[in-house]
């Protein structure tokens, strides 16, 4: 069954000491190109990140967010630069000195002193938070695969009712080509006589020969109904199909282009116009199939 590439999916976990929230949307793309966000602590996971969706998802633009934090631990360290605290007590000492002041550093000043006090990053067991985040992952990948189908389920609807359609107005073009070409001689004839001209039956019947094999759609249509079949068949498969519809329709539109610089009837010319709408309509339903 077919599916959509419209999609969300969110999933979280808490455990171990963090908390990790994913949240994963997707559009129509004709390629599957990933847009992931999330903490630069994990930067070093993205790789992983990417290979884990593409093997889910064939097609579709995704917006990936992965958020990170901690409960119950810290993943921060303070770090007092020794070297450069001395420097400053040395100076603070000298200046004292020289200029006769009064006074005593509190603790509390080093804190106000740039550099001496850092906040870093503790360095993080990705490899173990890798375990973690593929849990959430995958279930905010099955809730997207899960509405992707839910949307392809109404989308195949719509296009077997277009296709439906389409193969009616086939069926109407083919039998107006029927008796094309006998209405054709009719007015051929009509209009002879309006002139009042006599003309050789041969050159009649020569002329009227030209015009069935210059207007004859036959294969054009024999192709139509060929493509109808497969575009049908098609649309059972599994697995990405989008591209391989949207080519079907490129060569429907293609027939029905043909059909119409060959008609010499203003109702198949008609009928064209209505059937190109169709394969149109369809087509633009095509763009959000996987």
């Amino acid at each position: 069954m077919i599916k959509s590439m419209t999609g969300y999916g969110r999933s979280e976990i808490r455990e171990e000491g963090y908390a990790i929230t994913v949240e994963i949307k997707s559009l129509n793309h004709r390629f599957l190109d990933i847009n992931c966000r999330m903490n630069k602590l994990l930067s070093g996971l993205e790789e992983r990140v990417r290979e884990f969706v593409s093997r889910r998802l064939e097609r579709g633009r995704i917006e990936l967010n992965i958020g990170f934090e901690t409960y119950e631990k810290s993943i921060n360290l303070i770090e007092i630069d020794e070297f450069l605290l001395h420097e400053y007590l040395r100076v603070f000492s000298d200046v004292k000195t020289k200029f006769e002041l009064e006074g005593f550093i509190q603790v509390s000043d080093l804190v106000y002193l740039p550099e001496v006090i850092r906040v870093k990053n503790e360095e993080l067991n990705l490899d173990e938070i890798w375990e973690l985040l593929k849990v959430p992952l995958g279930e905010a990948i099955d809730k997207l695969i899960d509405m992707r189908h839910k949307e392809g389920i109404k989308l195949y609807d719509d296009v077997l009712s277009r296709l439906e359609k389409i193969s009616e107005m086939v069926k109407e073009i083919e039998d107006l080509s029927f008796v094309m070409v006998e209405d054709y001689r009719k007015r051929l004839e009509q209009r002879i006589k309006e002139l009042g001209v006599d003309v050789d039956p041969v050159r009649m019947a020569m002329e009227i020969a030209l015009i069935v094999d210059k207007s004859c759609i036959t294969e054009e249509i024999t192709r139509l109904k060929s493509h109808i079949n497969q575009f049908r068949d098609s649309l059972k498969e599994e697995g990405s199909i989008g591209k391989k519809l949207d080519f079907i329709l490129q060569e429907m539109n293609r027939e029905a282009n043909t059909i119409a610089s060959k008609s010499i009837d203003y109702r198949i010319s008609n009928k064209v116009i209505d059937l190109k709408n169709e394969i149109e309509k369809i087509k633009e339903q095509v763009q959000n199939i996987e």
